[in-house]
């Protein structure tokens, strides 16, 4: 059930999570194509004008800004041929009012008297830490867009990471050329000008993205595959306790113009994920159920431990004495079976001694059987404690027992028995304030010289006690006549 409570929540916070990280990329997918849609229309307002105008290209795009505040920033790249470059530059100081230079970067390796140049000449805004865009070539090896923009090239596509002034972003670039309208995509060759949008990584996440507890964001650019993928924007979770679980990813490339951006979402679920109501639910539940378990578990035990209790009782009624605890004739003919048997397989001998208390009838007589019952439970238990552990003694009625020697080393040790027995009575027996003198007379039976089964055994044990009873008793009315 616990193991069952944990699978269900972990399966929940993994529906939250794809449901959650899906949700993020489809507004970061929306947010791309708000932006792409922008500098499309950007593009495709410039191109429709029958000239081009720098005041026209600022109205349209700050039109835009404004119904897109979002963006960061438009820019236009137009076509410079490099023998032209001096007249450029003084026609854009006359226009612009201040001092206009192509920047082309020294560390470009590429030779620049011949090819083309693509530098920036309107910003939209004109942000304070984008300025040193302005004039900048984009055609060289060494710019943002990789010399993209010369030779056969696509009417579309995006830069490698560049700075902006809030952290990490990149271009994307559209022709705003009139052929464009004619099988654009199909005309080798290059195009006059480039509309340009400076897109910020961190705009591309929305606050509740970046505030969920546990989540974090890896926005990845993969310029080329010889080159390991810059980070555009990093999100580190809270420190916070986390739950002792595997975390959850899930990893997304974009498609189109931005096939270059990987996104990698994971998530460590914190404690504040669980639900709390629910797990209480369950938990409750476990224990309700614990409970009926513990209680049904319980009466089971009783049961049978009434069982046995009953099925001991039964078999002690049906194998031991109830007044000393001694076994009974029942369990006295089991065990003298039992051991005639295993002398027959070892050619051994089997001793049986009965023993019969003389005058015991006078006892309950004079004391009453309460005096009687105690007598009978004190010489059990001196006849429990002079025998040895595997020997049997037995009450099979009134005042008589019988001694079960299942094995003896010879004479020697019978004669030890009859020692224990006739000292067994020496010392008196005292119930309560009475003092009592108690005799007993025994007989014995050896198997398998005197008999070879069990009734024999007792049958001539009880005779030869009744014969030295007799004997002992004629011998008594001797001296007493003398």
């Amino acid at each position: 059930m616990a193991g069952s409570i944990i699978a269900l929540e972990y399966d929940r916070l993994e529906s939250h999570f794809d449901t959650f990280s899906q949700n993020i990329i489809t507004k970061v997918e929306q947010q791309l194509r708000e932006q792409q849609l922008a500098l499309e229309s950007f593009a495709h307002g410039l191109s429709s004008q029958s000239e081009y105008s720098y005041i026209q290209a600022q109205n349209i795009a700050q039109s835009l800004l404004q119904h897109s505040p979002d963006l960061y920033m438009f820019a236009v790249a137009s076509r410079v041929e490099s023998g032209q470059r001096e007249e450029f530059e003084q026609q854009m100081s006359r226009s612009q009012s201040r001092g206009f230079r192509i920047q082309t970067p020294t560390s470009s390796t590429t030779d620049n008297s011949t090819q083309s140049l693509y530098p920036i000449v309107l910003l939209v805004p004109e942000r304070p830490e984008a300025r040193s865009l302005l004039g900048l070539d984009l055609a060289s090896e060494s710019s943002a867009l990789s010399g993209r923009l010369s030779g056969i090239v696509a009417p579309s596509g995006m830069s490698k990471p560049i700075l902006l002034g809030n952290g990490p972003g990149y271009l994307i670039y559209h022709a705003i050329d009139r052929q464009l309208d004619h099988q654009g995509h199909k005309m080798p060759g290059q195009f006059s000008r480039y509309a340009l949008l400076a897109v910020s990584a961190e705009t591309l996440f929305a606050p509740w993205m970046i505030d969920e507890p546990g989540l974090s964001l890896h926005l990845d650019n993969l310029t080329s595959a010889d080159s390991p993928p810059v980070i555009l924007f990093e999100s580190q979770p809270q420190q916070e306790f986390a739950l002792p679980i595997p975390s959850m990813s899930r990893n997304h490339q974009f498609a189109g113009t931005s096939s270059n951006l990987v996104l990698n979402i994971q998530y460590q679920p914190r404690w504040q994920a669980l639900d709390l109501w629910q797990l209480t639910g369950l938990l409750v539940g476990l224990c309700l159920l614990m409970l009926q378990v513990g209680w049904v578990l319980r009466r089971v035990w009783r049961t049978r431990q009434y069982l046995f209790e009953q099925q001991q009782s039964l078999y002690n009624k049906a194998h031991f004495d109830h007044l000393t605890g001694l076994p009974n004739t029942n369990l006295l003919l089991d065990r003298l079976e039992q051991a005639i048997r295993s002398a027959q397989r070892t050619s051994s001998q089997v001793a049986v001694f009965f023993l019969d208390l003389d005058d015991f009838k006078q006892v309950n007589d004079a004391w009453g059987h309460d005096v009687g019952d105690q007598l009978l439970i004190q010489i059990a238990v001196r006849l429990r404690d002079s025998m040895r552990s595997e020997d049997t003694v037995a009450r099979i009625h009134g005042d008589e027992f019988v001694i079960l020697i299942p094995i003896f080393s010879g004479e020697h040790q019978l004669n030890k028995v009859r020692g224990k027995l006739e000292t067994l009575f020496e010392r008196p027996f005292k119930v309560g304030d009475i003092v009592l003198q108690q005799s007993g007379s025994f007989g014995l039976a050896i198997f398998p010289e005197d008999a070879d089964d069990a009734e024999g055994l007792l049958g001539l044990a009880d005779r030869q006690m009744y014969l030295r009873k007799q004997n002992r008793s004629e011998q008594c009315n001797a001296i007493k006549t003398a």
